[in-house]
């Protein structure tokens, strides 16, 4: 008698109670006696299960042609990215930023997305452009293009590194929004791009939606990310450089 009128009690109070009083069975009560929620739209009923989530994409795996740089030795040494740009009797060009391998470059190591790695020593530089490009062992990647012409405002590049320790490879894209030069006294020959790069990033490649080289990048601020493009690479190289390009009216010089 006493359990029963227990459970009449313990009833109504629910009957009155707000249904932040209910259990995710939709059911209320102490111990073992478990009653429906009266309150609950649909109670003494499971709640339908929730439409399972969207897959997610997976991150792109590290392009082959691009590589980390590490400079020095021990804790301390510096790190940056690198992109294979040519390939010939063995040998190897890479092209980074004089940046990171300017302090070090005595003792320079590139390692491959293959896990292959190896000595690299520096053969050309400019520090105005902050550009550098590496000698070493050509490793089993076919390298990657460079772009015939800068690419216009507007366009979506992506750009690509190892990042800090522990050197996670990443993608990130974004749309030049303008053209910059390093000082007031040289051509507007650094694009912008709106995406972020990440320490370790520097001297990585930017590629346009060919996949083709269109700047290398140096530095990064506010969202923001900034690399000198084709016209200076393509002269550090020794390529051809395509015609300079006007707009509004301002042309390269």
């Amino acid at each position: 008698m006493r359990s029963i009128l227990l459970t009449l009690i313990l009833a109504a109070t629910a009957a009155a109670a707000p249904c932040g009083n209910c259990h995710g069975d939709r059911v209320v009560g102490p111990g073992p006696v478990r009653f429906a929620c009266p309150v609950c739209e649909g109670a003494g009923q499971l709640p339908d299960p929730p439409p399972p989530a969207p897959p997610v994409a997976a991150a792109p795996g590290p392009r082959p042609a691009v590589c980390r740089i590490e400079c020095g030795a021990g804790p301390s040494k510096d790190c940056g990215s690198g992109t294979l740009v040519e390939a010939r009797d063995g040998r190897a060009k890479v092209l980074t930023a004089w940046h990171v391998v300017r302090d070090g470059r005595n003792a320079i190591t590139i390692r491959w997305p293959d896990g292959t790695s190896g000595p690299a020593r520096v053969t050309a530089w400019d520090a105005a452009w902050d550009l550098a490009v590496l000698s070493a062992a050509a490793p089993a990647a076919a390298p990657v293009p460079i772009a015939a012409r800068p690419p216009a405002v507007g366009d979506r590049l992506t750009l690509a590194g190892y990042g800090p320790v522990p050197f996670v490879y990443r993608e990130a894209s974004g749309e030049v929004t303008q053209f910059l030069g390093p000082t007031g006294r040289h051509p507007m020959h650094m694009l912008e791009v709106r995406a972020a790069a990440r320490q370790g990033d520097s001297g990585g490649p930017i590629f346009n939606a060919r996949g083709e080289v269109v700047a290398v990048l140096w530095g990064s601020t506010g969202g923001l990310t900034a690399g000198s493009h084709v016209a200076e690479i393509r002269r550090i190289l020794g390529q051809p450089v395509a015609a300079a390009v006007c707009k509004d009216g301002r042309c390269d010089r």
